[in-house]
């Protein structure tokens, strides 16, 4: 009886380190997802912000703004 205990409560311990390993290597890798996903959403963020500069210009251009400022500016 005391072989069966103590066999099973070493592989109790095994499991119990391959868990808290496993547990360890998922948190890394989630730190790795969570940095490349920051980065992602701020390229998003650049590519909105230069698409709307892009768009005001066209709108702009389209009115016939860029000849009033101009005008304005003596240019």
């Amino acid at each position: 009886m005391s072989d069966q205990l103590e066999t099973r409560v070493v592989r109790l311990e095994v499991y119990s380190k391959n868990h808290a390993e496993d547990i360890r290597e998922l948190r890394e890798s989630h730190l790795d997802m969570k940095k490349a996903m920051t980065s992602i959403e701020k390229n998003l963020s650049q590519i909105k912000y230069i698409a709307i500069g892009a768009l005001t210009v066209v709108v702009a251009q389209s009115i016939g703004l860029d000849k009033a400022i101009r005008m304005i500016l003596g240019s």
